[in-house]
């Protein structure tokens, strides 16, 4: 009787190790899908710049020397031009790409349908922005993407030259 006892007891270790198994590989499957799900997400194609982007990572892109210097330098670059057809603007909504190496490219006014007419604001807006090539890249995974950013830049017409 003892000998049956111990084969059941070593069989059923046999089967919970089994069981432990089945359960490791199925969480590591799981964490690999979920991984690959979350860089689809935040990875998508950009048009405009004709290059894969993210949306989000782990270090996002920045303009060297923070905001303080961004809107200083874009300040510096932006001369609000106004037309006396259209209303006076003050709102920039601009997306852009940095990529790899730093670099500011694919500006766009965000939510302008391509072949939209631009207001000379938005122009101006634009050509300051593209000067503007002093960025940080984004992180992903420890190496540099390119990172598709979203920014609104309130210009106060009061206290431009």
């Amino acid at each position: 009787m003892k000998t049956i006892g111990l084969i059941s007891q070593e069989l059923l270790f046999i089967i919970n190790k089994t069981y432990l198994l089945i359960v490791l590989v199925l969480c590591i499957c799981s964490c690999n899908l979920i991984k690959g799900q979350q860089k689809n997400d935040f990875v998508k194609y950009d048009s405009l710049s004709q290059k894969e982007v993210y949306t989000f990572v782990e270090k996002m892109p920045f303009y060297k020397g923070g905001e303080a210097a961004f809107i200083s330098d874009f300040s510096r670059r932006f001369r609000p031009v106004y037309s006396d057809t259209e209303p006076k603007q003050t709102i920039l909504k601009v997306q852009y790409v940095i990529d790899k190496e730093g670099h500011l490219i694919g500006a766009r006014i965000y939510n302008k349908k391509e072949g939209d007419k631009l207001s000379a604001f938005e122009e101006n807006g634009l050509k300051a922005l593209n000067l503007m090539q002093n960025w940080q890249a984004g992180i992903h995974e420890d190496k540099a993407v390119n990172v598709i950013l979203t920014r609104v830049i309130h210009v106060d017409i009061n206290h431009t030259d």
